[in-house]
């Protein structure tokens, strides 16, 4: 789960920016995907093949969004997950993959483990080799903010993967 919290001077707002187009929400979450993987290092030989847009994950991933709970789906059944939180209009669309894709910093893929108290499950998911998929979901939640009653308005991403990735003990590729 990724978030980005407010500025501690910030004062609570509406929402700065709308909900993007399904079409371009859709092109740009693979895109910004695609780009993270192509950017995966040390480089995979042979390189990851693209992303393609999963309408069943895009379906999981929305049902899940609605009920704005920043936490992972008990019952996403085959799919990998990973999760943002933001005020609204802190990121956009691909704002959200680059931040997943930014825990590359805290992975050493020689030992594929993760600097001791980072987190590094988000990139490892997005440049995971077998998953061939990814489907998305963001709304506006009004109801159970990460950020506190200071920031009751907030944006919820939860991008699904198919088949998922993190499997104890391989690496991504």
């Amino acid at each position: 789960m990724a978030t980005r919290q407010p500025a501690a001077s910030a004062k609570p707002k509406e929402p700065r920016a709308a909900l993007p187009d399904a079409n371009d929400f859709s092109r740009d979450m693979v895109a910004a995907h695609n780009l993270a993987r192509s950017r995966a290092q040390p480089a995979p030989k042979p390189a990851l093949p693209p992303l393609a847009w999963s309408t069943q994950a895009e379906r999981k991933a929305a049902s899940w969004a609605k009920a704005c709970k920043f936490e992972h789906n008990p019952d996403r059944g085959d799919f990998g997950e990973n999760l943002a939180a933001a005020t609204p209009g802190a990121w956009t669309t691909s704002q959200v993959v680059k931040s997943w894709a930014d825990e590359a910093a805290d992975y050493d893929y020689r030992r594929n483990t993760c600097q001791k108290g980072k987190v590094c499950g988000h990139y490892t998911q997005v440049v995971w080799r077998k998953t061939a998929a990814v489907g998305c979901a963001t709304v506006m939640c009004n109801k159970n903010s990460p950020f506190g009653a200071k920031f009751p308005t907030w944006q919820l991403w939860v991008c699904n993967y198919a088949p998922p990735g993190n499997w104890v003990g391989q690496r991504p590729y």
